[in-house]
């Protein structure tokens, strides 16, 4: 009997048996996520996450929703029930480009020891108050940086790659494609 190969936390084979199903069928890789936002009042919302859709087939197998509250700082006339909207976002961006680190670092057989992603944005809050007029600032970020910390026996050329491919790859970095973007990548030794 073989052992799985897992790296990364990832299994390896599971990867591939992906792509090559994605390859076979590239139907089932059509995929609808679903998020329910309930205002509670002033700033606080709460989104509520479950269900999502997968080559055109109802996936509810999660034993239960993923609630995630949003709200903004008292200094920005928020009761600080939970971050913004904007540093969601840049928490959304995070998991996603730590994600491609373990899945193309597992197909890549690099192994990750540890992985911190400091994501930052400029923001002008100005243009979401529509001064000094309507459109004149924009009103969302104007760029965005990543540092990655990364703790690999990997060399320093590969870890560049495997940095590129998750950035590259990112769903959630090609969905924000209007907002600068830049990567440093701090290697932990």
């Amino acid at each position: 009997m073989a052992t799985a190969t897992v790296v990364n936390g990832l299994n390896v084979q599971g990867i591939q048996d992906m792509v090559e199903m994605v390859k076979a069928q590239p139907q089932v890789a059509k995929a609808v996520f679903y998020a329910t936002t309930i205002w509670r009042g002033g700033f606080h919302n709460e989104a509520v996450v479950k269900p999502f859709s997968m080559g055109g087939v109802m996936n509810d197998t999660r034993k239960k929703a993923f609630t995630i509250v949003g709200g903004h700082p008292q200094e920005l006339l928020g009761t600080a029930k939970g971050p913004s909207s904007v540093e969601v976002l840049l928490s959304a961006l995070g998991h996603c480009l730590a994600s491609g680190w373990a899945t193309y670092g597992a197909n890549m057989g690099i192994p990750v020891e540890g992985l911190r992603i400091e994501v930052e944005g400029d923001i002008d809050l100005q243009g979401m108050l529509a001064l000094p007029e309507p459109g004149a600032v924009p009103a969302g970020f104007q760029e965005i940086r990543a540092t990655y910390h990364v703790k690999s026996s990997a060399p320093r050329d590969q870890l560049e790659q495997l940095a590129k491919m998750a950035e590259d790859l990112s769903p959630t970095r090609h969905s924000l494609r209007a907002v600068n973007f830049s990567s440093d990548l701090g290697v932990q030794e």
